[in-house]
């Protein structure tokens, strides 16, 4: 059985917000590699918490798929 409309529009939210959170990752290492002074600890673990969201977002995406999350009706 397909997912309902608003679990596919869940599932599509929850995968979009995962790609935008890499996509401001991968912009912060850029900015930060062009910087001077900048402390290169803080960046990365900054980076490494927007990664660690977007894969618990991905996960999250992945139990929709499955149908282990459900929205019961559209917000």
């Amino acid at each position: 059985m397909a997912l309902n409309k608003s679990t596919q529009e869940l599932k599509r939210h929850l995968k979009g917000t995962a790609t935008n959170l890499e996509n401001t990752a991968e912009e912060i290492l850029k900015l930060a590699s062009q910087m001077n002074d900048v402390d290169v600890t803080a960046v990365l673990q900054m980076v490494n918490r927007l990664y660690s969201d977007a894969d618990q977002l991905k996960a999250y995406a992945d139990e929709v798929k499955a149908k282990r999350i459900v929205r019961a009706k559209p917000l």
